[in-house]
């Protein structure tokens, strides 16, 4: 019994520390295309037509600085960052952030001496700030069409960085009822 109070306890908990998420994937010809915006996020680019995309879910645990790092094995990998919601039918509605060149130093990702085309979202000081409780969406996509390549991903900052989709705040509350029973039968046994 002691073990499911733990176990439920940290499930509800946030944790102290900061924490990195890496995630991997592979843009293909199967996967769906956009027609993606320039980096400044001010209008589409004339020549991101049609390119493929993969998009993951993710919110964090405390407002702070993160930074998003992506390199990929081939061609130019470019990244974005949306907020509240994503559609590829709107790409200019709920931007926050984009990179497609980046030439210094990884904080989290270590692909060094290898050839790789580099992105990073929140360099330096001007980490970018993000809301607990958002949601979140990190889109990989190319710079031109028919590109296809491997990548590696990396979100970091002032709290944890979970892949998926923000919890309800009912499915909160049941879980701290399922603790708070818990506790309780474990109270009357005793």
């Amino acid at each position: 019994m002691k073990v499911y109070v733990i176990a439920a306890l940290a499930a509800v908990s946030v944790s102290s520390y900061a924490s990195v998420t890496f995630f991997n994937g592979a843009l293909t010809q199967n996967d769906p295309t956009w027609t993606r915006p320039v980096q400044s996020g001010s209008g589409l680019s004339s020549v991101g037509v049609g390119v493929f995309y993969d998009v993951k879910p993710f919110f964090v645990t405390l407002n702070g600085t993160y930074t998003f790092e992506s390199f990929s094995s081939a061609d130019d990998n470019f990244i974005f960052i949306y907020k509240d919601a994503f559609s590829a039918a709107t790409p200019l509605v709920n931007y926050v952030a984009a990179n497609d060149d980046y030439t210094g130093a990884f904080t989290y990702l270590g692909a060094s001496g290898a050839t790789f085309q580099k992105s990073k979202i929140g360099v330096g000081a001007g980490s970018i700030a993000l809301t607990a409780g958002t949601q979140y969406y990190a889109l990989n996509t190319t710079f031109g069409p028919n590109e296809v390549f491997n990548y590696e991903n990396a979100i970091g900052g002032t709290g944890d960085v979970r892949l998926g989709v923000v919890p309800e705040p009912a499915t909160m509350l049941a879980l701290g009822a399922g603790l708070a029973g818990l506790v309780a039968r474990r109270r009357r046994k005793a």
